[in-house]
């Protein structure tokens, strides 16, 4: 058993990580694109 739990272990801590890392990624592909649509609109409104 205890190379099943050491697996099991494993598995988790590797499934955690991966929503970890997806989870960031996300969140700063929308901060990314909150700040490129407000530098865009505050160019947009200057030059009008």
């Amino acid at each position: 058993m205890g190379g099943w739990s050491c697996l099991i272990y494993i598995w988790y801590t590797l499934l955690y990580v991966n929503a970890v890392v997806f989870l960031f990624l996300f969140i700063r592909g929308l901060f990314y694109d909150y700040i490129r649509v407000s530098v865009f609109w505050g160019v947009r409104v200057e030059g009008a």
